[in-house]
């Protein structure tokens, strides 16, 4: 399916004809009037903030009569979200960029994605998911297709109050980006690591390795030439045998470790998470970049980017 930009006809029409206040998911709809909305409305960018809708039907007005670029939506809740004062409380949310994922099979670059590096984004976006609900027993989470790729929004009491510092503990544990002090571990953030770990290194090949300071040639065939060997040893808590491993020596799998964090924390925009205050792309809106519905995803399992396109996508495709 080809993405590009939605021109203001379509847009006009996507929001006249196609928008439906249905579409909005219910932790958004439930609390509409304590969120700040901002808009892009030509494309420059989401100048346009500090709007406030008091009920849903304010906001349809508002969509069909400007066919906006890009709608926001606030993840935190004010008393007064028209000048983003009093802030209560803010979704944890996670961002998974398929244009920006450190390591994928296609070929896309600069801003372009395609179905393959849409399904990789998925599939990080299910694993960050199910860390979530068996480390850490959240269990609203919702999925939004982003455009681009999949927002991940938390809706637990018990992580919405989070200030900054307690947000980024999150981001780190989820993503695998620090080094444990003990990797062997069987539960908790050890395991989550090397899970970590273990994903990214099954993407590498031997070029990439070859960007860890100090990696030779012949050990970089070697790791990428007994992967399954090394993955078994990563998943067992062995990574001691990957040190002594041909001859790569403490320094070298140091740099290799830090390698594979730096990539690890590279599967998400962890300044989103941080933020208290980010506006996200607002489920139900169009993303005119790749003319593509943002949209709450119900089933991560089956979704397809063709559930994605609106009326005037798939009339061009006929």
């Amino acid at each position: 399916m080809q993405l590009r930009e939605a021109t203001p006809e379509e847009r006009l029409q996507f929001y006249k004809e196609e928008w439906n206040k249905r579409d909005l998911p219910d932790f958004i709809l439930h609390t509409l009037s304590l969120r700040e909305f901002g808009f892009d409305l030509d494309g420059t960018g989401p100048s346009h903030r500090y709007n406030q809708f008091m009920t849903v039907e304010q906001l349809a007005d508002f969509l069909r009569n400007k066919a906006p670029y890009a709608a926001y939506a606030s993840v935190a809740l004010y008393e007064q979200p028209s000048m983003r004062k009093g802030w209560l409380k803010s979704e944890l949310v996670f961002d998974v960029d398929a244009k920006d994922l450190p390591l994928k099979s296609c070929s896309c670059v600069g801003g372009a994605v395609c179905e393959q590096c849409l399904n990789e984004a998925r599939q990080v976006a299910i694993q960050f998911a199910e860390t979530m609900r068996s480390d850490l027993d959240l269990h609203n989470i919702n999925f939004v297709f982003s455009g681009r790729g999949f927002h991940i929004r938390v809706t637990d009491e018990s992580v919405m109050a989070f200030e900054q510092a307690e947000r980024a503990q999150l981001v780190e544990y989820i993503t695998g980006c620090v080094i444990p002090t003990d990797v062997t571990i069987t539960l908790g953030y050890s395991r989550v690591f090397r899970g970590r770990v273990a994903r990214t290194f099954e993407r590498l090949d031997e070029q990439r390795l070859l960007q860890v300071h100090g990696m030779r040639n012949a050990l970089a065939q070697q790791l990428v030439k007994e992967r399954e060997r090394v993955l078994t040893a990563i998943r067992a808590g062995r990574l001691s045998d990957l040190e002594n491993y041909n001859g790569m020596g403490p320094k070298t799998f140091r740099n290799l470790l830090e390698f594979f964090i730096r990539l690890n924390s590279e599967f998400t925009d962890g300044k989103v998470t941080i933020d208290t205050k980010r506006i996200l792309r607002l489920p139900s809106s169009l993303h005119s970049g790749v003319s593509m519905k943002c949209m709450l995803v119900r089933d991560m399992e089956r979704f397809s980017i063709e559930e994605a396109a609106p009326k005037f996508v798939r009339e061009r495709m006929q």
